[in-house]
């Protein structure tokens, strides 16, 4: 189902339940409807969805339950990262929201489960990451359509070519409400996975959540949706409608190595962590570079075409001595992310921090201690909290900044976490990348635990940042700049 596929690209990103809620008093099902899916990325089978749709009475009101469970394997550097992403919701045959459940098992990281539930004019929110829960409350309105009510509107009210509609929906992966947007373009002779064409309706989708991504759908005369496709992190991602059977056959063993398949390739760059200042010139097709990337303090992104900027980036070390200025409170507060509470993060703070005051001190000495405890580079971990991490000592950047800025906030010192690209020697490419940024004496200090060279040098380059504050941007928002410019961009060394 097309927002289902929506979810599975959220979190291949990544990289940024058993969620059937009682059915106390339920009657006997009065309609039910299961299909399958196989899902393939960059041409390689990667895993597979199963979707039901069951239609009930419950208290005397009829009710649509949709449950959607999606199973992933892809590699990282070599690595498998398995995720199962399981969405069930209840709503009125109209699509009005009535309560979900949401989980996304990424192993060997905790398990992230969210439910929400409806009560008159708010949405109340219980979110669990590793273990620990927060409860929040968002106001809401009645026309606001559950995640699974396109996939019904378009059985019962078929879009002709040239005909657009929008709504608005909940999207659980975000916590947030997006406007969705569809576009009927036309009918198209599409090979399905059988390799039979077929002549179905071509319809663009996009939300609001992610501007830019574009996910076509490829729908019968039913209104059903037989393939799904989007280009993300320079790979297709399809999805298939097919038999029980087809769906669950083993992968092969040949998946699609998400991390290498993603790599920009360059001309290699000399001694790139040492130097004060890297001048590019980037192209990024059908998108401007000014608008992808940021410009601060490290980075100047100066416009000179359609789609090319040149970017200046300057090295930026930690001070000898600082202080800490005022900054707005999401950049100090814990988050269900960045656990700065947690007992054991601040374990960590304390015995890297030992007898130091001083701010500059204090992040250097983080820096180093994060790098050299996080000993497993594991890459099969998506994103796992500070929490957990305080706990395995093991993953890949995502871990490595996300306990480090915990540990800095737990020790007052402003942090956020930044999403781009860095150029790695020994591959000659820029690949995705997080790392930090400290507050010290008013300037936003870069840091990389991953790489632990207590320096960031003008090889980083910047394309979000977040505080991944539990009322802010979502974590997975984050990463959506690198998402849709990896695979369309080139990168040249002009200075």
């Amino acid at each position: 189902m097309p927002m289902q596929a929506l979810e599975r690209l959220n979190r291949l990103v990544l990289c940024f339940c058993c969620v059937v809620g009682s059915v106390s008093a339920a009657e006997p099902k009065q309609e039910k409807e299961e299909t399958w899916q196989v899902i393939y990325l960059s041409g390689q089978r990667i895993g597979y969805s199963r979707n039901l749709i069951e239609s009930i009475t419950q208290q005397g009101k009829e009710i649509v339950r949709t449950s959607s469970v999606s199973n992933m394997t892809i590699k990282r550097f070599g690595q498998s990262l398995v995720m199962k992403q399981t969405v069930t919701t209840d709503e009125t045959p109209d699509g009005d929201m009535l309560k979900f459940n949401y989980e996304m098992a990424n192993p060997p990281a905790a398990s992230t489960l969210t439910t929400g539930v409806i009560e008159g004019d708010q949405l109340k929110l219980r979110n669990t990451v590793n273990g620990k829960v927060k409860e929040t409350t968002q106001a809401w309105r009645k026309d606001v359509k559950s995640p699974t009510f396109q996939d019904r509107a378009l059985q019962k009210s078929p879009l002709k070519p040239g005909e657009t509609r929008s709504f608005e929906a909940f999207m659980p992966e975000f916590n947030k409400v997006a406007t969705i947007k569809l576009k009927a373009i036309d009918f198209e002779e599409t090979k399905l996975l059988d390799g039979k064409p077929s002549k179905l309706l071509k319809i663009d989708m996009t939300q609001s959540l992610i501007p830019g991504l574009v996910v076509s759908e490829f729908i019968d005369a039913k209104g059903t949706a037989l393939k799904v496709s989007t280009s993300m992190l320079g790979a297709e991602m399809v999805t298939y409608q097919v038999s029980e059977e087809e769906a669950l056959k083993a992968i092969s063993g040949t998946e699609f190595d998400l991390a290498v398949g993603t790599l920009v390739k360059v001309k290699r760059i000399a001694n790139p962590f040492t130097r004060a200042k890297i001048r590019y010139r980037v192209t990024s097709k059908g998108q401007s570079p000014d608008t992808a990337l940021i410009s601060d303090e490290t980075q100047a992104v100066k416009k000179i075409g359609d789609d090319v900027a040149e970017v200046t980036v300057t090295a930026m070390t930690i001070p000898e001595k600082a202080t800490v200025g005022p900054v707005e409170k999401e950049f100090l507060q814990s988050s269900q992310f960045v656990q700065s509470d947690d007992e054991r993060v601040q374990e960590h703070a304390n015995k890297a921090a030992g007898d130091a005051k001083d701010p500059a001190v204090i992040t250097r000495r983080m820096e180093k201690y994060v790098h050299e405890k996080l000993v497993k580079k594991n890459f099969s971990t998506a994103m796992a909290s500070a929490g957990e991490v305080a706990k395995t000592l093991e993953g890949d950047c995502t871990e490595h900044s996300v306990l480090l800025a915990a540990m800095l906030r737990a020790k007052g010192i402003p942090s956020r976490v930044v999403v781009g690209l860095v150029y790695v020697e020994s591959l000659s490419a820029f690949g995705g990348h997080m790392w930090v940024e400290a507050n010290l004496d008013g300037h936003w200090i870069p840091l990389d635990a991953t790489m632990g060279r207590e320096r960031v040098g003008p090889n980083y380059l910047k394309l979000a940042e977040s505080s991944l504050a539990d009322d802010g941007p979502s974590a997975l928002s984050s990463f959506a700049p690198l998402m849709l410019v990896i695979g369309q961009l080139q990168i040249e060394v002009i200075e």
